[in-house]
């Protein structure tokens, strides 16, 4: 006989496992499933060498709100939710070449930081004045007015404004790739003024331990509340009988469940793990235009002592921004004259994160979602020779530089290629305009039972990660009152 649950989560991704926490602490049967040997999905932990970290550099939990806040909190174990502070370094690089750098102090702001980052941009008076005014409507947009711009890009945005110097128009450009994941051409303003004031306005830092130990921590709720969580475990099909879940089918088991809720991504959800013929063909048609998010390359560069200051390094230019004609030159393998970047030391956080006088560095950039992408080597090639123009001082220690991940590898360890061009992406959907906010992905599928859950439905306003924790919160709501309709109404 198969084993039979209440509830089978496909994919123990950080929207996977805060979902089936919540559903196991709630009373119900609950079975994590997961293809690789590890939990956390992209955000899963690496040890080598006696460093740890992530993959792909990963900051920013709020410590006063926001999803992870609220789920560590909804699951108990609030205490354990332990934020690192460090400085970061924002550098930039001026037209004529040089580079300047403004340092975040750790904590609360105290200062304006629009003062230094006009300096570092070089504006008059004039230009200082327009682009505070635009920072500042931003940031007093009321709820209304943000759903309204739901169905309005960035760059449409900005075209509403006259006179914009063109460094804060690039500073949008470049937020539309690092915050939002996507181009500014397609990014709903409404995500990315939600996710810059959440962020300007809180403290930012990075878990003891690292991502990894944050979802071992949601994991251990699971288990404290009789769920089941079992690895190399991958999801072959999801089993679905007269337009209805029941239950889903690894390599050599059958699980049944009246509900399943995917953490797998909505495209390799309904066009593979359930197939095209269980679904309308509008609706497949949909979830086939669904826009990827961007891609991210990155590697590790490992110091003989620690040489790096701060805790998260963010270089940009005022034309470092990717946009769709960017991503077509990229394809060619022309890249633009500096990249934008963004890195990670977590040793700088936590000390435990790495021996004793040494030091490891994530550092990374955007680029295509598609795994056979051929540009990927000399992008990070590119990153390489960036870093050493920027980091002179710190190139003689360099031990090595490794772990070099991509799209290719994204596809590997969390999101099966459905669609030419896709699977490596790296956040899932893109909160572009038409799949976000109001117009984001509904969590419950046409097929009874099936539910979607991680960055592509149920969340937003938030970063990648942090909209994955906030849909595993809307969308275990959502499956307690379909569990309950279904006993107490239908008495099934």
């Amino acid at each position: 006989m198969p084993d039979r649950y209440d509830v089978i989560v496909v994919g123990a991704g950080f929207g996977g496992v805060v979902c089936g926490a919540l559903l196991a602490k709630s009373g119900l049967k609950v079975l994590v499933l997961d293809k690789n040997n590890r939990v956390g999905g992209k955000q899963m932990g690496i040890s080598v060498k006696g460093f740890r970290g992530e993959m792909w550099p990963t900051y920013g939990i709020p410590i006063e709100l926001g999803p992870f806040v609220d789920a560590f909190r909804q699951l108990g174990i609030e205490s354990k939710l332990n934020i690192m502070l460090k400085t970061q370094a924002l550098m930039y690089r001026r037209s004529g070449g040089e580079w300047v750098t403004m340092v975040n102090v750790a904590g609360k702001q105290e200062k304006d930081p629009t003062e230094n980052m006009f300096n570092s941009w070089q504006l008059d008076a004039k230009e200082r004045e327009v682009s505070l005014g635009v920072l500042a409507e931003m940031a007093l947009l009321t709820p209304e007015q943000l759903d309204e711009l739901d169905d309005v890009s960035v760059q449409q945005w900005l075209a509403q404004h006259e006179n914009i110097p063109h460094q804060l128009r690039g500073f949008f450009a470049v937020h539309a790739n690092l915050m939002s994941t996507g181009i500014y051409e397609l990014v709903a303003m409404s995500e990315l003024a939600r996710i810059m004031v959440i962020f300007g306005s809180s403290t930012t830092g990075y878990p003891k331990g690292g991502y990894a130990r944050l979802v071992e921590d949601i994991v251990g709720v699971v288990k404290a509340n009789g769920g089941e969580v079992r690895t190399n475990a991958r999801v072959e099909r999801i089993l679905v009988d007269d337009g209805s879940v029941t239950g889903v089918a690894t390599k050599d088991k059958v699980y049944k469940a009246p509900i399943v809720v995917s953490n797998a991504g909505i495209q390799p959800t309904v066009l593979k793990l359930v197939g095209e013929e269980h679904f309308d063909k509008g609706y497949v048609n949909y979830v086939k235009d669904i826009v990827p998010s961007l891609g991210f390359a990155s590697q590790r560069y490992i110091f003989s002592k620690p040489v790096l200051e701060h805790g998260v390094y963010i270089g940009t230019s005022e034309d470092s921004f990717l946009d769709s004609e960017r991503l077509d030159r990229m394809a060619e393998g022309k890249f633009p004259k500096v990249l934008s970047f963004y890195g990670v030391v977590p040793s700088n956080f936590d000390p435990d994160m790495a021996p004793p006088g040494k030091q490891m560095l994530v550092l990374g950039t955007w680029c295509s979602p598609d795994p056979k992408a051929k540009e990927i080597k000399a992008l990070q090639k590119k990153v390489d020779q960036q870093f050493e123009e920027m980091f002179p001082e710190a190139v003689p220690y360099i031990e090595s530089r490794e772990g070099y991940m991509g799209p290719a590898q994204v596809a590997t360890l969390s999101r099966d290629p459905v669609l030419p061009g896709l699977g490596g992406e790296a956040v899932g959907l893109a909160v572009t305009v038409g799949y976000c906010g109001k117009n984001k992905p509904s969590a419950k599928s046409p097929i009874s039972g099936l539910f979607y859950v991680g960055h592509d439905a149920g969340g937003r306003a938030f970063l990648g990660t942090h909209q994955a924790v906030s849909s595993g919160l809307r969308v275990a709501l959502l499956v307690q009152k379909y569990f309950i309709e279904r006993k107490a109404v239908y008495r099934s």
